[in-house]
C-alpha cells in the first residue's frame, strides 16, 4: 500500500503469487519478479521487501 496500489491490485498479486508457487513446483525466484515485472519500480522493490518479511517470519517461527 505503501508503494501506492489499491487494495484490489495487492489481492490479484497475491492471487498471481499463488498460481506461480503451485504451477512452477520448486524455483519460484524467476516467478516472483514476473508478477510484479509490468509494475514501477517502487513497486516492485515494496514486492521483493514484503515477501523477504514474509519469508524471515516463517523462518523465525519455524
Amino acid at each position: 500500500m505503501d508503494a501506492g496500489l489499491p487494495s484490489q491490485t495487492i489481492t490479484d498479486l497475491m492471487f498471481r503469487l499463488g498460481f506461480e508457487a503451485v504451477a512452477r513446483q520448486g524455483d519460484l525466484d524467476d516467478g516472483v519478479r514476473a508478477v510484479v515485472r509490468d509494475q514501477p519500480a517502487e513497486v516492485q522493490a515494496a514486492w521483493v521487501e514484503t515477501l523477504s518479511r514474509m519469508i524471515a517470519a516463517a523462518e523465525l517461527v519455524s
